[in-house]
Protein backbone atom coordinates (compact mmCIF):
# COMPACT_ATOMS: atom_id res chain seq x y z
CA UNK A 1 0.00 0.00 0.00
CA UNK A 2 1.30 3.79 -1.09
CA UNK A 3 1.77 6.06 1.96
CA UNK A 4 -1.54 7.94 2.41
CA UNK A 5 -1.20 11.91 1.51
CA UNK A 6 -1.72 13.98 4.59
CA UNK A 7 -4.31 16.71 3.84
CA UNK A 8 -4.06 20.51 3.43
CA UNK A 9 -5.92 23.05 4.96
CA UNK A 10 -6.74 26.47 3.08
CA UNK A 11 -5.57 28.21 6.32
CA UNK A 12 -2.01 26.22 6.46
CA UNK A 13 -1.17 27.76 3.00
CA UNK A 14 -2.16 31.24 3.85
CA UNK A 15 0.06 30.50 6.94
CA UNK A 16 2.68 30.25 4.61
CA UNK A 17 2.00 33.50 3.29
CA UNK A 18 1.67 34.95 6.33
CA UNK A 19 4.86 33.49 7.69
CA UNK A 20 6.57 35.63 4.78
CA UNK A 21 5.12 39.16 5.73
CA UNK A 22 7.00 39.93 9.00
CA UNK A 23 9.67 41.94 7.65
CA UNK A 24 8.74 43.33 5.11
CA UNK A 25 10.47 46.68 3.18
CA UNK A 26 8.69 49.88 4.70
CA UNK A 27 10.26 53.24 3.53
CA UNK A 28 7.59 55.56 5.21
CA UNK A 29 7.98 58.08 7.67
CA UNK A 30 6.48 57.60 11.01
CA UNK A 31 2.82 58.90 11.20
CA UNK A 32 -0.60 59.47 10.42
CA UNK A 33 0.38 57.03 7.59
CA UNK A 34 1.20 54.31 8.76
CA UNK A 35 -2.00 53.61 10.09
CA UNK A 36 -1.66 50.19 7.89
CA UNK A 37 0.41 47.23 7.88
CA UNK A 38 2.33 46.47 4.65
CA UNK A 39 1.14 43.00 5.53
CA UNK A 40 -2.66 43.72 5.87
CA UNK A 41 -1.76 44.84 1.96
CA UNK A 42 -0.35 41.74 0.69
CA UNK A 43 -2.54 40.03 2.49
CA UNK A 44 -5.49 42.39 1.11
CA UNK A 45 -4.22 42.16 -2.53
CA UNK A 46 -4.05 37.85 -2.13
CA UNK A 47 -7.36 37.92 -0.90
CA UNK A 48 -9.03 39.32 -3.97
CA UNK A 49 -6.90 37.02 -6.58
CA UNK A 50 -7.82 34.28 -3.97
CA UNK A 51 -11.50 34.75 -4.30
CA UNK A 52 -11.49 36.24 -8.02
CA UNK A 53 -13.59 39.08 -6.68
CA UNK A 54 -12.05 42.91 -6.80
CA UNK A 55 -15.11 43.77 -4.66
CA UNK A 56 -14.23 41.43 -1.84
CA UNK A 57 -12.89 43.95 0.37
CA UNK A 58 -15.88 46.43 -0.29
CA UNK A 59 -17.79 43.55 0.90
CA UNK A 60 -15.73 43.08 3.94
CA UNK A 61 -15.63 46.55 5.01
CA UNK A 62 -19.70 46.49 5.00
CA UNK A 63 -19.91 43.75 6.82
CA UNK A 64 -17.41 44.48 9.37
CA UNK A 65 -19.63 47.34 10.24
CA UNK A 66 -23.07 45.60 10.29
CA UNK A 67 -21.67 42.45 11.91
CA UNK A 68 -18.33 43.39 13.81
CA UNK A 69 -16.61 40.66 12.32
CA UNK A 70 -15.39 39.95 8.53
CA UNK A 71 -13.93 37.16 6.64
CA UNK A 72 -11.11 39.37 5.72
CA UNK A 73 -9.83 39.23 9.27
CA UNK A 74 -11.03 35.40 9.84
CA UNK A 75 -10.38 33.56 6.79
CA UNK A 76 -6.85 36.08 5.14
CA UNK A 77 -5.66 37.15 8.88
CA UNK A 78 -5.94 41.04 7.62
CA UNK A 79 -5.98 43.00 10.53
CA UNK A 80 -7.45 45.99 9.04
CA UNK A 81 -8.27 46.09 5.67
CA UNK A 82 -6.42 49.43 3.45
CA UNK A 83 -8.61 50.89 0.18
CA UNK A 84 -7.18 50.35 -3.13
CA UNK A 85 -4.88 53.04 -3.39
CA UNK A 86 -3.35 52.56 0.27
CA UNK A 87 -3.23 48.65 -1.47
CA UNK A 88 -1.08 50.22 -4.12
CA UNK A 89 0.93 52.58 -2.70
CA UNK A 90 2.18 50.04 0.19
CA UNK A 91 2.89 47.35 -2.19
CA UNK A 92 5.24 49.22 -4.33
CA UNK A 93 8.19 49.15 -2.61
CA UNK A 94 7.62 45.92 -1.86
CA UNK A 95 10.23 43.31 -3.97
CA UNK A 96 8.05 40.44 -5.56
CA UNK A 97 10.58 38.11 -4.32
CA UNK A 98 9.33 38.23 -0.68
CA UNK A 99 7.04 35.70 -1.65
CA UNK A 100 9.23 33.79 -3.13
CA UNK A 101 10.05 31.15 -0.49
CA UNK A 102 6.40 30.26 -0.17
CA UNK A 103 6.97 28.91 -3.63
CA UNK A 104 9.68 26.97 -2.26
CA UNK A 105 7.53 26.05 1.18
CA UNK A 106 4.78 25.02 -1.09
CA UNK A 107 6.91 22.62 -3.24
CA UNK A 108 8.73 21.72 0.03
CA UNK A 109 5.34 20.30 1.21
CA UNK A 110 4.45 18.63 -1.71
CA UNK A 111 7.50 16.28 -2.24
CA UNK A 112 7.45 15.68 1.70
CA UNK A 113 3.69 14.53 1.54
CA UNK A 114 4.59 12.40 -1.96
CA UNK A 115 2.36 13.97 -4.34
CA UNK A 116 4.99 15.48 -6.54
CA UNK A 117 5.95 11.85 -7.36
CA UNK A 118 2.87 12.07 -9.19
CA UNK A 119 4.76 14.21 -11.69
CA UNK A 120 7.87 12.45 -12.26
CA UNK A 121 7.99 11.38 -15.85
CA UNK A 122 10.78 9.91 -17.86
CA UNK A 123 12.28 7.61 -15.11
CA UNK A 124 12.01 9.61 -12.27
CA UNK A 125 12.21 13.46 -13.71
CA UNK A 126 10.08 16.53 -13.07
CA UNK A 127 9.71 18.29 -16.61
CA UNK A 128 9.22 22.00 -15.91
CA UNK A 129 7.66 23.74 -18.90
CA UNK A 130 8.80 27.30 -19.18
CA UNK A 131 6.72 29.95 -21.32
CA UNK A 132 7.08 33.70 -21.73
CA UNK A 133 3.50 35.74 -21.50
CA UNK A 134 3.09 39.28 -21.23
CA UNK A 135 0.57 40.28 -18.03
CA UNK A 136 0.40 44.48 -18.77
CA UNK A 137 0.48 46.62 -21.91
CA UNK A 138 -0.27 50.35 -22.24
CA UNK A 139 -0.18 53.44 -24.55
CA UNK A 140 0.34 55.77 -21.89
CA UNK A 141 1.12 54.26 -18.47
CA UNK A 142 4.84 53.03 -17.82
CA UNK A 143 7.62 53.03 -15.79
CA UNK A 144 11.40 52.60 -16.02
CA UNK A 145 11.12 49.06 -15.93
CA UNK A 146 8.90 48.94 -18.73
CA UNK A 147 9.56 47.27 -22.55
CA UNK A 148 8.32 49.09 -25.18
CA UNK A 149 7.11 48.67 -28.43
CA UNK A 150 7.22 51.70 -31.63
CA UNK A 151 4.43 51.74 -33.59
CA UNK A 152 4.79 52.59 -37.47
CA UNK A 153 2.32 55.02 -36.88
CA UNK A 154 4.26 56.84 -34.42
CA UNK A 155 2.53 55.33 -30.90
CA UNK A 156 4.05 53.15 -28.28
CA UNK A 157 3.05 50.28 -26.53
CA UNK A 158 4.54 50.10 -22.49
CA UNK A 159 4.39 46.31 -21.50
CA UNK A 160 5.26 43.74 -18.81
CA UNK A 161 6.57 40.30 -19.60
CA UNK A 162 7.23 37.07 -17.49
CA UNK A 163 8.35 33.67 -17.98
CA UNK A 164 6.47 31.05 -16.17
CA UNK A 165 7.90 28.18 -15.13
CA UNK A 166 5.62 25.33 -13.68
CA UNK A 167 5.62 21.77 -13.37
CA UNK A 168 3.93 19.72 -15.37
CA UNK A 169 3.22 15.52 -16.07
CA UNK A 170 1.60 14.25 -19.24
CA UNK A 171 -0.36 12.17 -16.23
CA UNK A 172 -1.60 15.04 -14.07
CA UNK A 173 -4.16 17.84 -15.52
CA UNK A 174 -2.92 20.17 -12.78
CA UNK A 175 0.24 22.53 -13.45
CA UNK A 176 2.43 23.49 -10.57
CA UNK A 177 3.18 26.89 -10.68
CA UNK A 178 6.71 27.90 -9.39
CA UNK A 179 8.40 31.83 -9.09
CA UNK A 180 8.20 34.07 -12.06
CA UNK A 181 11.28 35.42 -13.81
CA UNK A 182 9.93 38.83 -14.89
CA UNK A 183 11.29 40.48 -18.56
CA UNK A 184 12.06 44.10 -17.68
CA UNK A 185 14.45 46.20 -18.08
CA UNK A 186 17.49 45.53 -15.71
CA UNK A 187 18.97 48.12 -13.57
CA UNK A 188 21.31 50.06 -14.70
CA UNK A 189 20.41 49.42 -18.19
CA UNK A 190 19.09 50.90 -20.67
CA UNK A 191 18.55 47.80 -23.34
CA UNK A 192 14.88 46.34 -23.98
CA UNK A 193 14.77 42.87 -22.10
CA UNK A 194 13.28 40.05 -23.87
CA UNK A 195 11.85 36.40 -22.88
CA UNK A 196 15.34 35.11 -23.65
CA UNK A 197 17.74 36.88 -21.72
CA UNK A 198 15.03 36.06 -18.84
CA UNK A 199 15.34 32.47 -19.27
CA UNK A 200 18.72 32.59 -19.49
CA UNK A 201 18.70 34.49 -15.88
CA UNK A 202 16.33 31.99 -14.55
CA UNK A 203 18.70 29.25 -15.38
CA UNK A 204 21.63 31.12 -13.82
CA UNK A 205 19.46 31.60 -10.67
CA UNK A 206 17.87 28.51 -10.17
CA UNK A 207 20.48 25.61 -10.00
CA UNK A 208 18.57 22.21 -10.56
CA UNK A 209 19.73 20.76 -7.38
CA UNK A 210 17.29 22.69 -5.38
CA UNK A 211 14.72 20.27 -6.71
CA UNK A 212 16.21 17.42 -5.17
CA UNK A 213 15.21 15.58 -8.67
CA UNK A 214 16.55 15.30 -12.41
CA UNK A 215 14.90 18.17 -14.14
CA UNK A 216 14.15 18.18 -17.90
CA UNK A 217 13.27 21.39 -19.43
CA UNK A 218 10.06 21.93 -21.75
CA UNK A 219 10.00 24.95 -24.08
CA UNK A 220 8.72 26.02 -27.54
CA UNK A 221 11.42 26.88 -30.64
CA UNK A 222 12.78 30.00 -28.97
CA UNK A 223 14.56 27.99 -26.08
CA UNK A 224 16.14 25.43 -29.00
CA UNK A 225 19.02 27.79 -29.38
CA UNK A 226 22.77 26.94 -28.51
CA UNK A 227 23.38 29.54 -25.90
CA UNK A 228 20.54 28.82 -23.88
CA UNK A 229 20.76 24.41 -24.63
CA UNK A 230 24.05 24.59 -23.20
CA UNK A 231 23.57 27.24 -20.71
CA UNK A 232 20.63 24.31 -19.78
CA UNK A 233 23.32 21.84 -19.42
CA UNK A 234 25.85 23.40 -17.50
CA UNK A 235 23.04 23.87 -14.64
CA UNK A 236 22.81 19.68 -15.01
CA UNK A 237 19.05 20.49 -16.97
CA UNK A 238 18.12 18.32 -19.50
CA UNK A 239 15.49 19.64 -22.40
CA UNK A 240 13.11 18.50 -24.99
CA UNK A 241 12.62 21.59 -27.17
CA UNK A 242 10.57 22.69 -29.82
CA UNK A 243 12.51 22.58 -33.13
CA UNK A 244 11.14 23.93 -36.20
CA UNK A 245 12.65 23.72 -39.85
CA UNK A 246 12.06 27.49 -39.82
CA UNK A 247 14.50 28.34 -37.48
CA UNK A 248 17.60 25.34 -37.56
CA UNK A 249 18.92 25.24 -41.47
CA UNK A 250 21.73 23.60 -40.52
CA UNK A 251 20.10 20.85 -38.59
CA UNK A 252 17.66 20.20 -41.03
CA UNK A 253 20.03 19.67 -43.96
CA UNK A 254 21.60 17.23 -42.00
CA UNK A 255 17.91 15.22 -41.39
CA UNK A 256 17.30 15.47 -44.59
CA UNK A 257 21.17 13.92 -45.61
CA UNK A 258 20.16 11.43 -42.99
CA UNK A 259 16.10 10.32 -44.43
CA UNK A 260 18.08 10.17 -47.90
CA UNK A 261 20.57 7.83 -46.55
CA UNK A 262 18.11 5.74 -44.30
CA UNK A 263 19.67 6.10 -41.50
CA UNK A 264 16.47 7.69 -39.59
CA UNK A 265 15.42 4.63 -36.62
CA UNK A 266 10.84 4.76 -37.10
CA UNK A 267 8.71 3.39 -35.11
CA UNK A 268 4.57 3.10 -35.59
CA UNK A 269 2.14 2.51 -32.68
CA UNK A 270 -1.77 2.63 -32.57
CA UNK A 271 -3.39 3.68 -29.39
CA UNK A 272 -7.29 4.29 -28.68
CA UNK A 273 -7.87 7.95 -26.96
CA UNK A 274 -11.13 6.83 -25.97
CA UNK A 275 -13.19 8.33 -28.68
CA UNK A 276 -10.71 7.02 -32.03
CA UNK A 277 -8.65 4.83 -33.03
CA UNK A 278 -4.56 7.18 -33.91
CA UNK A 279 -1.61 6.18 -35.35
CA UNK A 280 1.61 7.38 -34.25
CA UNK A 281 4.20 7.43 -36.55
CA UNK A 282 7.78 8.51 -34.64
CA UNK A 283 10.99 8.90 -36.38
CA UNK A 284 14.26 10.07 -34.51
CA UNK A 285 18.10 9.90 -34.85
CA UNK A 286 20.84 11.04 -32.09
CA UNK A 287 23.97 13.44 -32.36
CA UNK A 288 23.51 16.30 -34.83
CA UNK A 289 24.85 19.26 -35.16
CA UNK A 290 21.77 22.07 -33.70
CA UNK A 291 23.57 24.70 -35.87
CA UNK A 292 26.66 25.75 -38.26
CA UNK A 293 30.65 25.47 -37.20
CA UNK A 294 32.57 23.42 -35.43
CA UNK A 295 31.75 24.29 -31.50
CA UNK A 296 27.71 23.16 -32.52
CA UNK A 297 26.57 21.65 -29.50
CA UNK A 298 25.41 17.97 -30.83
CA UNK A 299 21.46 16.84 -29.88
CA UNK A 300 19.24 14.31 -30.82
CA UNK A 301 15.79 15.09 -32.46
CA UNK A 302 12.68 12.80 -32.99
CA UNK A 303 9.32 13.91 -34.67
CA UNK A 304 5.76 12.14 -34.40
CA UNK A 305 3.24 12.31 -37.32
CA UNK A 306 -0.64 11.73 -35.72
CA UNK A 307 -2.86 10.15 -38.09
CA UNK A 308 -7.07 8.87 -37.54
CA UNK A 309 -6.77 5.60 -38.50
CA UNK A 310 -10.48 5.97 -39.74
CA UNK A 311 -10.16 9.20 -41.79
CA UNK A 312 -6.36 9.18 -42.49
CA UNK A 313 -6.21 12.44 -41.45
CA UNK A 314 -2.82 14.18 -39.74
CA UNK A 315 -4.11 15.19 -36.30
CA UNK A 316 -0.63 16.46 -34.65
CA UNK A 317 2.61 17.14 -35.98
CA UNK A 318 5.67 18.40 -34.18
CA UNK A 319 9.37 18.07 -33.61
CA UNK A 320 11.92 18.33 -30.73
CA UNK A 321 15.81 18.30 -30.34
CA UNK A 322 17.19 16.97 -26.70
CA UNK A 323 19.92 15.88 -24.96
CA UNK A 324 17.83 12.54 -24.02
CA UNK A 325 19.42 9.80 -25.75
CA UNK A 326 16.34 8.02 -28.32
CA UNK A 327 15.38 4.09 -28.91
CA UNK A 328 12.68 3.01 -29.61
CA UNK A 329 11.66 2.06 -25.89
CA UNK A 330 11.00 5.84 -24.91
CA UNK A 331 11.05 8.21 -28.08
CA UNK A 332 7.09 8.06 -27.42
CA UNK A 333 7.53 8.91 -23.89
CA UNK A 334 9.61 11.81 -25.12
CA UNK A 335 7.29 12.73 -27.26
CA UNK A 336 4.34 13.09 -24.38
CA UNK A 337 7.30 14.84 -22.28
CA UNK A 338 7.41 17.34 -24.77
CA UNK A 339 3.31 17.67 -26.05
CA UNK A 340 2.98 18.02 -22.43
CA UNK A 341 4.43 21.77 -22.82
CA UNK A 342 0.84 22.98 -24.26
CA UNK A 343 -0.50 22.38 -20.38
CA UNK A 344 1.55 25.64 -19.56
CA UNK A 345 -0.52 26.85 -22.07
CA UNK A 346 -3.80 25.44 -21.94
CA UNK A 347 -4.19 24.57 -17.99
CA UNK A 348 -1.85 26.91 -16.69
CA UNK A 349 -1.65 30.42 -19.13
CA UNK A 350 -5.01 29.87 -20.72
CA UNK A 351 -6.68 29.90 -17.23
CA UNK A 352 -4.75 32.43 -15.92
CA UNK A 353 -6.04 35.04 -18.65
CA UNK A 354 -9.49 33.52 -19.54
CA UNK A 355 -10.97 32.11 -16.39
CA UNK A 356 -10.91 34.24 -13.62
CA UNK A 357 -7.49 35.80 -12.66
CA UNK A 358 -7.47 38.34 -15.12
CA UNK A 359 -3.69 37.73 -15.52
CA UNK A 360 -3.70 40.90 -18.35
CA UNK A 361 -5.63 42.99 -16.29
CA UNK A 362 -4.27 46.57 -15.10
CA UNK A 363 -4.47 46.02 -11.23
CA UNK A 364 -2.33 48.44 -10.98
CA UNK A 365 1.11 49.66 -12.33
CA UNK A 366 3.29 51.82 -9.44
CA UNK A 367 6.80 53.17 -10.20
CA UNK A 368 8.85 50.70 -8.69
CA UNK A 369 7.57 46.92 -8.07
CA UNK A 370 3.61 47.30 -7.84
CA UNK A 371 2.99 45.22 -11.14
CA UNK A 372 5.59 42.76 -10.34
CA UNK A 373 4.12 41.77 -6.33
CA UNK A 374 0.71 42.05 -7.46
CA UNK A 375 1.39 39.67 -10.42
CA UNK A 376 3.43 36.93 -8.29
CA UNK A 377 0.67 37.04 -5.54
CA UNK A 378 -1.94 36.05 -8.29
CA UNK A 379 0.13 33.16 -9.26
CA UNK A 380 0.45 32.24 -5.96
CA UNK A 381 -3.45 32.51 -5.45
CA UNK A 382 -3.54 29.91 -8.51
CA UNK A 383 -0.77 27.54 -6.96
CA UNK A 384 -2.92 27.62 -3.87
CA UNK A 385 -6.19 26.74 -6.21
CA UNK A 386 -4.28 24.02 -7.82
CA UNK A 387 -2.58 22.23 -4.16
CA UNK A 388 -6.10 22.23 -2.59
CA UNK A 389 -7.23 20.35 -5.85
CA UNK A 390 -4.42 17.98 -5.67
CA UNK A 391 -4.43 17.74 -1.26
CA UNK A 392 -7.55 18.36 0.08
CA UNK A 393 -10.97 16.43 -0.14
CA UNK A 394 -13.52 18.65 1.18
CA UNK A 395 -12.06 21.30 -1.50
CA UNK A 396 -12.20 18.92 -4.44
CA UNK A 397 -15.60 18.08 -3.73
CA UNK A 398 -16.85 21.35 -3.59
CA UNK A 399 -15.07 21.68 -7.13
CA UNK A 400 -16.65 18.71 -8.36
CA UNK A 401 -20.18 19.36 -7.03
CA UNK A 402 -19.86 22.79 -8.90
CA UNK A 403 -18.44 21.73 -12.46
CA UNK A 404 -17.25 24.64 -13.80
CA UNK A 405 -14.35 27.55 -12.00
CA UNK A 406 -16.69 30.19 -13.04
CA UNK A 407 -19.72 28.36 -10.86
CA UNK A 408 -17.27 27.63 -8.18
CA UNK A 409 -16.03 31.04 -7.52
CA UNK A 410 -19.41 32.85 -7.62
CA UNK A 411 -20.89 31.03 -5.11
CA UNK A 412 -17.88 31.53 -2.99
CA UNK A 413 -18.20 35.23 -3.34
CA UNK A 414 -21.70 34.98 -2.83
CA UNK A 415 -21.12 33.30 0.40
CA UNK A 416 -18.29 35.59 1.33
CA UNK A 417 -20.43 38.71 0.93
CA UNK A 418 -23.67 37.59 3.10
CA UNK A 419 -22.15 35.22 5.56
CA UNK A 420 -19.21 35.15 8.08
CA UNK A 421 -17.29 31.64 8.57
CA UNK A 422 -14.73 31.37 11.10
CA UNK A 423 -12.70 29.16 9.21
CA UNK A 424 -12.02 28.17 5.71
CA UNK A 425 -13.62 24.11 6.53
CA UNK A 426 -16.81 26.14 7.75
CA UNK A 427 -17.29 27.47 4.29
CA UNK A 428 -16.81 24.04 2.25
CA UNK A 429 -18.62 22.19 4.86
CA UNK A 430 -22.05 24.58 4.75
CA UNK A 431 -21.42 24.50 0.36
CA UNK A 432 -21.76 20.76 0.76
CA UNK A 433 -24.12 20.40 3.37
CA UNK A 434 -26.48 22.76 1.51
CA UNK A 435 -25.98 21.27 -1.65
CA UNK A 436 -26.02 17.30 -0.73
CA UNK A 437 -29.45 15.48 -0.93
CA UNK A 438 -30.52 13.98 1.83
CA UNK A 439 -30.19 9.91 1.68
CA UNK A 440 -33.06 8.29 1.12
CA UNK A 441 -34.47 5.83 3.28
CA UNK A 442 -33.53 2.14 1.91
CA UNK A 443 -37.12 0.93 0.47
CA UNK A 444 -36.46 -2.85 0.83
Amino acid sequence: MGQKVDKIEINQLINFLIQELDDLPDKRKPGNNTKYEISDAVSSAFSIFFTQSPSFLEHQRLMSKMKERNNASSLFKISQIPCDNQIRNLLDPVPASTIYPVYQKIYQWLKKQKILSKFLYLEGEILIALDGTEYFSSKKINCSHCNCRNHRNGTKTYFHGCVIPAIVSPNKKQVISLEPEFIKKQDGHQKQDCENAAVKRWLNSNHQKQYDNPVTLLGDDLYSRQPICKLALSKDYNFIFVCRETSHKTLYEWLEFLDKSGEFKTLKKKEWNGRKNLIYHYRYTNTVPLRDGDDSLQVNWCTVTVINQKTQEITYKNSWITNHKIHDDNVAQIVKAGRSRWKIENEGNNILKNHGYNLEHNFGHGQDNLCEILLSLNLLAFLFHSVLDLANPTYQKVRELLVSRRSFFNDIRTLLKYFWFETWQDLLDFVLADNIPATRPNSS
